[in-house]
């Protein structure tokens, strides 16, 4: 008895002892109330073109701190897990993530991006492009929250 409890213990310390440290990611919000959201609301005050279309001003954003928790855990899964998708391995959408996090609105719109290393860098990617300019010009959208784990970034908007 006292041999099989100190094998149990040797083989849970050894387990546990063994144990990769996860790699430290540098999560930033991206100097998110600053920092993004000026970059965004700056875009939606002139006005720009999307693609072809060109896209009048639209009303300024005001930052969500539950969307920005949603982006944050996205940001991180993607980096953690290896992937870039907005459908996550559980299968899971923009709209169940910021739910699951406590994000009441009815619509979530999401860009992702991955290899930028400054936010000049992945504002200007998402501008030329025309699905990821359109979802940071929605008018409809009131609200944002967005975040970045190492490279991969993700903004969120939101329908209060």
């Amino acid at each position: 008895m006292i041999a099989r409890c100190f094998s149990l213990f040797l083989l849970i310390f050894l387990l546990t002892s063994c144990k990769k440290d996860s790699p430290k990611v540098p999560l930033i919000e991206v100097d998110g109330k600053t920092g993004m959201l000026a970059a965004v609301n700056k875009l939606r005050e002139a006005g720009c073109k999307c693609g072809q279309d060109t896209m009048p001003p639209a009303p300024l954003l005001r930052w969500n701190d539950t969307l920005a928790i949603a982006a944050n855990v996205h940001a991180k899964d993607m980096f953690y897990n290896n992937y870039f998708s907005h459908t996550a391995p559980d299968g899971s959408v923009p709209i169940q993530r910021a739910k699951a996090v406590g994000y009441t609105g009815g619509s979530v719109l999401e860009n992702i991006a991955n290899g930028y290393n400054s936010l000049t860098d992945v504002i200007l990617a998402w501008k030329n492009s025309e699905d990821h300019c359109k979802s940071m010009m929605d008018s409809s959208y009131k609200e944002m929250g967005a975040a970045r784990a190492n490279e991969y970034w993700v903004q969120e908007f939101g329908k209060p």
